[in-house]
């Protein structure tokens, strides 16, 4: 199962819901071919509530691959970082909690790319890979390419990672980052509370497993 945001809209892309989740399944679509894919982001745009699609057939990878080929497909790679005291690393970017992360260069590998990031935009040092956690996927329009073929989707590689936390830490201004801040996790709801919803409901599955 594939699952996709798009503002606070979703995707899921799979053979079929779980029980326990039909609930949130907005509507179900059958994919006979690929301009289903523009037509329900055009109906998520034209929206004020959002949309929780399934996108259910038993060739789950081939819908994936044809629900990919509407989009320009970004790789990214980013960190979630611990310190001794278990504090986790977040950054505030326009007033909004996000963790560390950004686009894979030519030739970097995703874990390269995801410590660089780290680095770049907290100003650490030091970061070491402990495993790689679940990827998440967003979708989003990009101003620097022609409307309407400016729908970016976007794949988050993440790296559950460690630091020396004895560090003066350095938000990136130049990524519009205002502050960087270790965050234990008796106050992650300050970070729910403030943060996207794919971000949001990555932390709520990870933050147990780590």
């Amino acid at each position: 199962m594939y699952k996709v945001f798009f503002n606070d809209s979703t995707f899921q892309i799979g053979v079929e819901s779980k029980k326990s989740s039909k609930n949130n399944i907005s509507q179900t679509v059958d994919c006979e071919n690929h301009r289903f894919v523009r037509d329900l982001i055009a109906e998520i745009e034209k929206g004020d509530e959002a949309i929780n699609y399934l996108l259910q057939n038993n060739e789950t990878e081939l819908v994936w691959e044809c629900f990919k080929r509407q989009f320009v497909e970004i790789p990214a790679a980013g960190g979630l970082v611990k310190n001794s005291d278990q504090s986790l690393l977040f950054i505030k970017r326009l007033g909004v909690w996000d963790l560390p992360k950004g686009k894979i260069d030519k030739g970097e590998t995703p874990e390269i790319a995801a410590i660089r990031e780290v680095e770049e935009e907290c100003g650490v040092k030091g970061l070491e890979i402990i495993r790689q956690l679940d990827s998440t996927y967003h979708i989003y329009r990009s101003p620097f390419l022609k409307f309407p073929d400016n729908l970016v989707l976007k794949e988050t590689k993440w790296f559950f990672m460690s630091c020396d936390d004895d560090q003066t830490l350095i938000p990136q201004s130049e990524e519009n980052i205002e502050e960087v801040r270790w965050i234990a996790l008796n106050e992650i709801d300050k970070v729910m509370q403030n943060t996207y919803l794919s971000l949001c409901e990555f932390l709520t599955k990870t933050i147990p497993l780590i």
